[in-house]
Order: C-alpha cells, then structure tokens, then sequence
C-alpha cells in the first residue's frame, strides 16, 4: 500500500468511528433524557392528583354550601322545560282528558286501519271468479241455531 491509501483508508476508518460514536453519543444523552423524563412525569404527574384533591375539597365544600339551592333551581327549570313541550306537543292536558285524548286517537287509528284495509284489499288482483268468504264457525252455528 502506499502511503497515500494508507492515509485515506486511516480517515475513511475515523470518519468511521466517529459516526459510530455519534450514534453511540445520541442513544446515551437518549436513554438519559428518558430516564430523566420518566422522573420528572412522575413527579408532574403526583403534583397534578395534588392538585386535583385540593381543587375538588374546595368544590365539595362549596357544592355542600350551595347544593340545596342549586339543585331546586335545576329542578325547576327541567320541569318549565317538560310542561313547555307538553303544551307545545298538546300533552299538557288533565289525566281525565288525557284517557279521552288516547281514546279520540285509538277511534282514529282504527279509522285508519279499516281505511287502510279497504285500499290493500283493493289494489290487489282481482280472480276471474270472485271469491267468497267463508262463514266463521261461531256465524255457522247461529245460522243453524235459528233454523
């Protein structure tokens, strides 16, 4: 070898080991700093549930003070709300007129049902032959009965 390559190959192999170092260098102060990071989390962490206690007697403290008050108040309100939407919705009536209400509305829903059953008996085929139904037993027995 001569004494140039010699000298090129000694660089090559210290520019080499220096970025071996380097990274040697960066996982080291790494490891430290998630060694430190770790403690100081910790740490941070623990201040903060302190912090949190001490937040929350305050507010159990305040909130037995006040408590009764706030609670009617919220109470209040949600019913103001509920008999809005009642009146808005024709529900905010007496308990008698609510049975006669649900009883308006079962007469309609039975209106609808026959209506409903009149237009599906109607917009099927109809038979070249028109069928005739049979009589139910019960109907069998009082047409006997009467002869």
């Amino acid at each position: 070898m001569s004494g140039k390559s010699k000298k090129d190959m000694d660089i090559a192999r210290k520019v080499w080991l220096a970025g071996i170092g380097a990274y040697g260098r960066a996982i080291g102060d790494a490891q430290d700093a998630y060694a430190k990071m770790g403690k100081e989390t910790t740490k941070v962490f623990e201040e903060l549930v302190g912090k949190g206690q001490e937040l929350e007697n305050k507010v159990s403290t305040v909130a037995k003070q006040y408590a009764p008050e706030i609670a009617e108040k919220h109470r209040t309100n949600v019913e103001d709300r509920m008999e809005r939407m009642k009146a808005a919705l024709g529900l905010a009536e007496t308990s008698a007129d609510q049975a006669e209400t649900i009883e308006r509305l079962e007469a309609r829903l039975d209106s609808i049902d026959a209506k409903l059953d009149k237009l599906i008996a109607a917009s099927k085929p109809t038979s070249a032959k028109p069928r005739t139904r049979k009589a139910k037993p019960a109907a069998k027995k009082a047409t006997a009965a009467k002869k």
